[in-house]
């Protein structure tokens, strides 16, 4: 489904201001705080999220080509490096987990508390 633009109602900024044709595809009522005007500056939101992810994947240079090495994690963990100095892992256990030695967090799903990445949530590092 497309992210709903503006407003508080359907059509949410896919139609013009007084059209009468039903848009093509529903869109439910409760959509108007997920809209990219609702969004736009709040740094908890999904829209502001992929924004700074595809920033960060512009500026940090082991997001371009070359490969990535896995790391050793438990299981429902994912984790890999890529150089220079990037680390992403995903915590799809049901238990926090500890983010490799890392110097700072560039992003996250969600906050990380202690070094610790909670249960259903990613993060990316610098090491």
């Amino acid at each position: 489904m497309p992210i709903p633009w503006s407003g508080q109602a359907a059509p949410f900024g896919f139609s013009p201001e007084g059209a009468s044709a039903t848009p093509w595809l529903p869109q439910p009522a409760d959509w108007g705080e997920r809209g990219v005007e609702a969004q736009t500056g709040d740094e908890t939101s999904m829209l502001e999220l992929y924004r700074t992810a595809l920033r960060l994947r512009r500026e940090h240079p082991a997001l371009g080509d070359g490969t990535l090495t896995w790391l050793d994690a438990p299981a429902g963990v994912l984790a890999f490096s890529r150089e220079p100095g990037f680390v992403c892992v995903v915590n799809l256990s049901a238990e926090p987990y500890p983010l490799p030695g890392h110097t700072s967090t560039l992003l996250s799903s969600g906050p990380v508390e202690d070094g610790l990445l909670a249960p259903d949530q990613a993060a990316w590092s610098s090491v």
